[in-house]
């Protein structure tokens, strides 16, 4: 403290910092209480603003956040044996592994930041390689396996539905390479991104595109109400603008990020960038299929009609 400062000047001033933030603390408050107000109040004239708020109700009711969780520790643990087994195995990673981590993200979005994470294995003996390979196959089976069975079970309980059969033993092959085909083309947009400017529109583009087709295809093999293929049209909006937006800080933002960190923490500071990459992509998913649900239920659900009196004339 300064020489000749009174302390309770100072007591003052502490006091009436904290009372001033006091006041804005409920200014915030009052302005929020007053958008909620009005947002609920046009909810009853809007239709658009009332298939949002109850599709965000419905991933609230259903536990979305956990249930993202769950999807993202699987598909966590399904991409680790995948870019080992594709990008190593078959030598898929031959470009991206010789590269430092921020260059691989920058040059190949998500899937080199992946190879980039498994090129160590490059160096491994024939031998040594056919062997991990073995065991990396079988890992693979068995995590895919356990993607398709969360993304059943998310789907039934977000929908509300029970599904009347099982899946095809085949689901987890088919689930290896569609995911591969997903990331051959977001991987080819990553490469017209890093091109130039222009090309970088166009590869966001193929990447919602991309993206929303994709799960606009697996909605349709997942359990779910009987609907029509253009009600699913909505979740694949979502998946494929929130993976266009997800890529674009990939090959942007997290490039830089993941560069301090694996310079300071190694693999573990890649695997950071992965799972809050699974978790983003985890929490898309849920949301999409809470859309579709909310609005399903919203285009089904008609209102009961007025009944007749007795000595009322029918035109």
């Amino acid at each position: 403290m300064a020489a000749g400062t009174d302390p309770r000047d100072v007591t003052e001033a502490g006091a009436e910092g904290d009372t001033e933030a006091g006041t804005r603390w409920q200014r915030l408050q009052q302005r929020a209480k007053r958008a909620r107000a009005d947002i609920e109040a046009r909810r009853a004239q809007s239709a658009s603003i009332d298939s949002a708020l109850q599709a965000v109700e419905r991933d609230a009711q259903t536990g979305g956040g956990v249930l993202a969780a769950a999807v993202a520790f699987r598909l966590f643990m399904f991409l680790v044996p995948f870019a080992f087994v594709v990008f190593t195995g078959f030598g898929l990673s031959a470009t991206a592994a010789g590269q430092v981590p921020e260059d691989a993200a920058h040059s190949y979005g998500i899937g080199g930041l992946l190879a980039s994470a498994v090129g160590s294995t490059s160096t491994m003996s024939l031998a040594n390689r056919l062997f991990a390979l073995v065991f990396g196959g079988i890992a693979l089976a068995f995590t895919a396996r356990s993607l398709v069975t969360v993304l059943r079970i998310v789907n039934r309980l977000i929908w509300g539905v029970t599904p009347s059969g099982h899946p095809t033993p085949w689901a987890p092959l088919i689930l290896i390479g569609y995911v591969a085909v997903l990331f051959c083309v977001i991987d080819l947009a990553a490469w017209l991104g890093s091109q130039s400017l222009g090309l970088l529109v166009v590869a966001v583009l193929l990447t919602i595109v991309a993206a929303g087709g994709a799960w606009l295809l697996a909605s349709w093999w997942l359990p779910r109400e009987d609907c029509e293929w253009w009600e699913l049209l909505p979740g694949a909006l979502i998946v494929g603008v929130g993976a266009g937006v997800v890529h674009l800080l990939t090959i942007t933002y997290v490039a830089h990020v993941v560069s301090r960190k694996s310079s300071l923490y190694g693999a573990i500071g890649i695997a950071v960038a992965l799972l809050l990459w699974t978790y983003f992509a985890g929490r898309l998913l849920t949301a999409a299929i809470a859309a579709n649900a909310s609005l399903w239920r919203r285009r089904h659900t008609e209102p009961a009609a007025p009944s007749s009196e007795p000595g009322e004339a029918r035109a």
